[in-house]
């Protein structure tokens, strides 16, 4: 299926003005078919310098830290706004760029604007406290933007992440320097055109596509306030290491290996069709995926047969095609990984399912079919390790004390589920499992994650909430102002 794509200026994006091309380029390639694109002009090194200069400026000597925040959630409204208007171009950058299926990226599309709408209204609702600290003072608190702010989106929600970062930090007065993944920049790169003609003052914003060496310039930079950054546990080590030097603000998103705890008592079938999502929406490519499936032991049989019963139901193809329900890996790389993974699992004893390897009919592109291991020991790499792709594992468990032992049982702590008809049980397990969210007989997918609620994950998944009103907390700094009353 071929389809003209939105135009789009495909180089950095600096003080309001989109950049002159330098001498390299970077391919950017459909993952469903690993056809060219389009060509990106990566910012270079002296760019990124420029960009910080233009941020510091727009925050130390413009308008918008100090605009009212009413006029300032106007601009993050207009920019919503222009979302929904250019709705179909964004969906279909993210389908082509991403290979998300395009009914999931006009979801996602959606979600993006939901989130400035939502930093529109916010900041007139988030400030200080009055503290009785004694009869003759007066103490109170301010809340300041952070500044100059530096933000690292990944491949898997270009568009989402980046209103995730950016709403928030626009709303709290901050400037910003967003590099997003140089696998997916063009949803972001289109992103700046509407900051531009929604007239956000030229350095509030500065869009940098590039490589891991951006990042790290980035990180390491004095003159930026802080960093958030989401993708792998991996690179988040790195550049908490890197931001250290400079004592700048750090938030990390990070990886995930979440459990997804079904009892005997739960209804089989609803958390069967609800693990299509929570394990293979965006082709397993999420952070959030709940790929360890805990599954009470007398369950385990009537929960697989139900679970391969739900995965035939899966079509996978043109993510151009509204049929298609599960599109492709992002890269030949990335799908080498996971089949690595899937590899890997079949020596260890894990006994495969269903799929583990490329889809009959679909020769070129990164297509994976879904995938299903039963017997997964919890010593297996499969049960301990983040896939990142259509994989999961199915491990049986007695009591509810070995359910929730089994689910902490891991370096992660971002996501989890737990299904069972016993409300009780249900939230103690909730209560009792070390992560930073978890659903009772839901599984909501990252797109249509709530923008009122605080996201993020405990132990190595990460540091700080995005969403809500506590994403505002890192992009502010709080002052305390004492009055002396005689």
């Amino acid at each position: 299926m071929t389809i003209a794509l939105p135009p789009v200026r495909l180089t950095p994006f600096i003080g309001g003005i989109f950049q002159e091309p330098g001498e390299r380029e970077e391919a950017i390639l459909d993952p469903a078919t690993g056809e060219l694109v389009a060509r990106v002009a990566p910012a270079s090194s002296g760019q990124v310098v420029e960009a910080i200069a233009a941020a510091r400026r727009a925050f130390d000597e413009g308008g918008w830290p100090r605009m009212p925040v009413f006029e300032r959630g106007q601009m993050l409204r207009a920019i919503a706004d222009h979302i929904m208007a250019r709705a179909q171009d964004f969906a279909l950058l993210e389908a082509v760029n991403g290979g998300k299926p395009i009914s999931g990226a006009r979801r996602e599309v959606a979600g993006a604007a939901r989130v400035f709408s939502y930093y529109a209204g916010a900041m007139d609702k988030f400030f200080g406290d009055t503290i009785p600290v004694a009869d003759n003072l007066l103490n109170f608190t301010l809340r300041e933007p952070l500044g100059v702010v530096a933000q690292i989106t990944p491949w898997n929600f270009p568009l989402l992440a980046a209103a995730w970062k950016l709403a928030p930090a626009l709303a709290a007065g901050c400037a910003c320097l967003l590099k997003p993944s140089p696998l997916t920049p063009l949803s972001t790169l289109l992103l700046a055109e509407v900051i531009a003609d929604c007239g956000v003052p030229p350095g509030v914003v500065n869009i940098l596509p590039g490589g891991a060496e951006i990042g790290q310039l980035l990180a390491e930079y004095d003159a930026i306030d802080g960093i958030s950054f989401t993708g792998s546990t991996a690179v988040g080590t790195a550049v908490m290491r890197a931001a250290a030097g400079t004592i700048k603000s750090v938030a990390l998103e990070l990886g995930g290996k979440n459990a997804c705890i079904v009892f005997a008592d739960a209804d089989i079938g609803k958390a069967a069709k609800s693990a299509i999502g929570a394990v293979f929406g965006n082709a397993g490519q999420s952070c959030s995926a709940r790929s360890r499936l805990l599954i009470q032991r007398s369950a385990v049989e009537a929960f697989t047969e139900a679970l391969v019963e739900e995965v035939a139901g899966l079509k996978l193809g043109s993510p151009l095609d509204a049929a298609t329900t599960l599109g492709p890996l992002i890269s030949a790389a990335h799908w080498d990984r996971v089949n690595q993974s899937v590899r890997k699992a079949e020596q260890d004893g894990a006994r495969l399912v269903t799929g583990g390897h490329r889809p009959a009919g679909l020769p070129n592109g990164n297509f994976y079919l879904p995938t299903i291991f039963a017997d997964v020991a919890p010593e297996l790499g499969l049960y301990r390790d983040e896939v990142f792709g259509p994989v999961c594992s199915i491990t049986p468990f007695d009591t509810e004390a070995d359910a929730i032992g089994m689910a902490n049982a891991s370096a992660y702590g971002l996501n989890g589920s737990v299904w069972s008809r016993d409300i009780g049980q249900a939230l103690r397990v909730a209560k009792a499992v070390r992560t930073g969210m978890i659903a009772v007989n839901g599984l909501p997918s990252a797109s249509s994650t709530s923008v009122f609620a605080p996201f993020g994950g405990y132990k190595r998944s990460g540091l700080g909430r995005e969403l809500g009103m506590n994403a505002l907390s890192f992009y502010t700094e709080t002052k305390t102002v004492t009055v002396d009353l005689t």
